[in-house]
């Protein structure tokens, strides 16, 4: 039940191979940098399969779906690990392993080159690849950092030319040592990763073109491709605020905007930014400027 004695020279070849069980699902593959980096993106239903051993290090991240997953890569069969979008493994180089698969799911693979991988930690002096047995001894982990790089350098991947390589590379080295420094700290907590100044200016957007409609911590973290709990905690991290607050203020800002500019009346400005009634936006304003919606007209007219 494992393929350990079976051999490839790419894990992405045998990916694409009619003979393989992976050749009926729909599957992109791509490559950058100098070392390089394969990915192999694709859509999977049920199945199990033997992969054979190749020379790659190979981190596999659940992008969608729900999936229940069994393995054997030569030392017993696994209990049924459940996969959720975000759930990362990590298959050491020249591992065979057998798998099993239940449920419609969507899996990012980043495949490494062992020799060239070594070279890297070599020349950095960064230790071996050996230090990442914690990581694949734990058969299932989620990481953060992690799954937001892969998906950058997905994302990296589909551009040619320029600086891509130099990116790409850029990207392959994060990668590398968060795997190293996840290797060493697996249990012990994560630091939380702010958001970037283009994550807040997405979010800015959203919210400004979904003002008027209902919006909850799930959109605002959807749109940044985000765990809910792991998007709460950045934000408040980056701004010293909560989503709710943030989206509160925004609805704020622009029914003062329109106070300011016009006669509408105060239920439609209401319905306008989002607020549940009039009432609603009349007891968030004396709550966040001290003051009721047609008073602070009033005074800004003044």
């Amino acid at each position: 039940m494992s393929g350990a004695t079976q051999t490839t020279s790419s894990l992405a070849d045998y990916y694409a191979d009619s003979a393989s069980p992976y050749a009926a699902f729909p599957q992109e593959h791509r490559s950058g940098g100098s070392m390089p980096a394969t990915l192999v993106r694709t859509e999977q239903g049920t199945y199990s399969a033997d992969d054979p051993a190749a020379p790659d290090l190979l981190l596999s991240i659940v992008v969608a779906g729900k999936l229940d997953f069994w393995w054997n890569v030569g030392d017993g069969k696994t209990p049924t690990k459940t996969f959720l979008p975000g759930s990362m493994l990590l298959l050491p180089a020249n591992t065979g392993v057998w798998h099993q698969t239940n449920g419609s799911h969507e899996i990012l693979h980043i495949m490494l080159p062992e020799p060239a991988l070594s070279l890297v930690l070599d020349d950095n002096r960064a230790g071996q690849l050996s230090d990442l047995d914690t990581l694949t001894d734990a058969t299932l982990f989620r990481d953060e950092t992690l799954r937001r790089t892969v998906m950058q350098m997905w994302a990296e991947s589909a551009r040619t030319g320029g600086t891509s390589d130099l990116l790409m590379d850029g990207l392959t080295q994060v990668l590398i040592a968060r795997l190293l420094d996840k290797a060493g700290a697996l249990r012990r907590p994560q630091p939380i990763l702010p958001l970037s100044p283009d994550e807040i200016t997405r979010l800015d957007d959203l919210v400004e073109h979904r003002l008027a409609e209902r919006l909850t911590v799930e959109d605002l973290a959807r749109v940044l491709d985000m765990p809910r709990w792991t998007f709460a905690d950045a934000f408040k991290a980056t701004t010293g605020d909560t989503p709710h607050s943030y989206v509160t203020a925004k609805r704020v800002d622009k029914a003062c905007e329109l106070l300011r500019l016009g006669d509408m009346p105060l239920a439609e400005i209401a319905y306008a930014t989002g607020f549940a009634s009039q009432s609603h936006m009349t007891d968030t304003f004396r709550r966040v400027l001290g003051t009721t919606p047609g008073k602070w007209r009033r005074e800004m007219r003044q």
